[in-house]
């Protein structure tokens, strides 16, 4: 299944193998028989399901991404498959657990993500798929942030960190794992720490892409790097280098990461009401609405949004204040 052919269908998640005529045929009754094709729909399924996260958030893709991975245990527990298919299985399980974590957390299922988590840094220990606990431990980074346990946060970045030199992961993934760092760092208001790990992220980041880097960190794009520093100098404080960092990002951001445009300009939105800028509040949060009626649906972004409302109630005298109030009202609570 092609990735364009999924985003085109939207949100709706098709051609799971547990609803396709395609799925792993049986030779005779009973019997499961999985090959390089069945291993490959699978791998291209739970590849989608990361795409489809990217630009449509996670609200409406947990459970789909639930069954998905039942069906891989499934095969596992009772399919026919030679060595390298079964060690091929373990690996799709465990980057599909993982991702699953993601989508929970996206959906604001903070308790069934962690548990997803958990599950697959296990598989990651007793596998010993130290690309598997980098991306699992990056992921449990920033969801620690938002549960406002930031040190916790850097905790997990720097475990993560260790395991990416065990198998020499590239620049991106350095990146990636540094600016989950400077979020821990930023939310316990450590300006030094968290400028100095933003300042690591960029050198590794301007090394540009490899042909070794995994897949999941894909959506490390500039404007993302961007947003995340944004992020990260709101926590700080730097309310006007944040709105600067912010509405850079919303527009450099592509189609394809449409839910990170969106989160991006809930942020740019709480930074311009620090910043004493309602009309980029006001801007910054319909089009961040617009993405949602759209079709996005991600909760994190709408809890963003209703950060923004309750930020505005004691500015409600400013021009467009008491209508953007009075919008986000309508459209979140």
């Amino acid at each position: 299944m092609k990735r364009r052919n999924a985003l085109t269908a939207g949100a709706a998640v098709i051609g799971l193998p547990w609803l396709s005529s395609s799925a792993p045929g049986r030779t005779s009754p009973g019997e499961l028989r999985i090959g390089d094709e069945e291993i490959s729909s699978l791998q291209a399924t739970a590849s989608d399901l990361d795409a489809i996260d990217q630009r449509f958030g996670g609200d409406r893709l947990w459970r789909s991404a639930k069954m998905h991975l039942s069906w891989v245990h499934h095969v596992i527990d009772h399919g026919t498959y030679e060595e390298k298919a079964g060690q091929e299985l373990h690996t799709i399980a465990g980057q599909l657990t993982t991702s699953l974590g993601w989508f929970c957390y996206d959906a604001d299922q903070q308790a069934e993500a962690r548990v997803y988590f958990s599950e697959a840094l296990n598989t990651a220990m007793i596998s010993g798929d130290y690309a598997l606990a980098t991306r699992t431990l990056s992921n449990m980074a920033r969801q620690s942030v938002d549960l406002e346990k930031p040190r916790e946060a850097v905790r997990f970045a720097r475990t993560a960190e260790q395991y990416a030199a065990k198998w020499g992961a590239p620049p991106r993934v350095t990146a990636l794992l540094a600016i989950r760092a400077a979020q821990g760092y930023a939310r316990l208001g450590d300006e030094v720490n968290a400028s100095i790990t933003i300042k690591r992220a960029w050198r590794a980041f301007d090394q540009g892409r490899t042909d070794r880097d995994p897949e999941w960190t894909t959506f490390l794009n500039e404007a993302e790097l961007v947003c995340l520093e944004g992020m990260c100098r709101a926590d700080l404080g730097q309310h006007k280098r944040a709105v600067r960092l912010l509405d850079r990002s919303s527009a450099l951001q592509d189609i394809e990461h449409s839910r990170n445009r969106g989160m991006c300009l809930a942020q740019l939105a709480h930074a311009a009401v620090h910043d004493q800028d309602f009309d980029r509040t006001a801007d910054a949060a319909l089009e961040s609405l617009k993405l949602i009626e759209g079709g996005q649906s991600s909760t994190r972004t709408r809890r963003q949004l209703s950060v923004v409302r309750d930020s505005l109630g004691p500015h409600k005298t400013a021009p467009r204040v008491c209508e953007t109030f009075d919008l986000l009202t309508h459209h979140i609570a």
